[in-house]
């Protein structure tokens, strides 16, 4: 029952997610027209630099493919597939340049962005409003700050489903793993111990004043596992033992 719900509660984080992702996509597309019908006449203004920072961001933000990093994640949340499959750099073709990070990374890279994108939305904002006050182009205005308060509300969800993502996927990490292998009709089990040289990273968003704030703590990583199954490798020092002489057929 409790691995049910487990499932149950991992489908819909996934769900919001990827439901939040196809929502952002729609309202940069609506920012997009609004910077591009309005720059002539606006570009000199406060409000709109800070839209042009919004606007640089989910650029950035839709650059990461968060889709594809939601797809490789969640097979290994549900253990359908092993932690290390997503620590592994990903290959980078002629078409994509650039620097090859893995899943993981792109994961953590997400939640700094998401956390930074706070910012710039609400200074926007305050621009907008301070505008409006004064009635000066109330359309353009009224629209403005509807797009900033849904990329808001956006964002933060967001924020707060991939901190909790990336703080399941750190888990399965710092554990030892087991994959079953199955080829021809041979069964083999291999195991995947954490690595020692790279401590863990757990996120944690704390609310201050109108906003999430990411904190990232540091912590090393247990290798208690893998000490034990080496320990059990080693020969015990209790143990004696005896030379025998040779036995020969008439002795038996």
């Amino acid at each position: 029952m409790a691995q049910r719900q487990e499932g149950s509660a991992e489908e819909g984080e996934e769900h919001r997610l990827r439901a939040a992702l196809r929502h952002l996509q729609a309202e940069a597309g609506v920012l997009e027209r609004l910077v591009y019908k309005h720059r002539n006449q606006h570009r000199g203004a406060a409000y709109f630099r800070y839209l042009l920072k919004v606007r640089r961001d989910l650029k950035l933000l839709l650059s990461a493919n968060l889709a594809e990093v939601i797809n490789a994640v969640f097979p290994v949340i549900t253990c359908r597939k092993p932690a290390n499959t997503i620590l592994v750099p990903n290959r980078q073709g002629k078409r994509k340049p650039g620097a090859n990070h893995s899943h993981y990374k792109r994961l953590l890279g997400v939640a700094r962005l998401l956390s930074q994108m706070a910012e710039p939305v609400m200074k926007g904002a305050v621009q907008i409003s301070f505008l409006l006050a004064r009635s000066f182009f109330v359309e353009l205005c009224t629209a403005v700050l509807a797009l900033l308060a849904r990329l808001r509300v956006l964002t933060q969800q967001m924020l707060l489903d991939v901190v909790s993502i990336y703080n399941k996927v750190t888990d399965l990490t710092d554990k030892k793993q087991a994959v079953k292998i199955s080829i021809d009709k041979v069964q083999a089990f291999r195991e995947y111990y954490p690595s020692s040289n790279d401590p863990s990273t757990i996120l944690e968003c704390v609310w201050v004043k109108d906003k999430f704030v990411l904190h990232e703590k540091t912590k090393a990583s247990s290798q208690k596992t893998q000490a034990e199954d080496l320990k059990s490798c080693t020969p015990d020092s209790s143990i004696q033992y005896e030379t025998l002489g040779l036995v020969s057929e008439d002795d038996i």
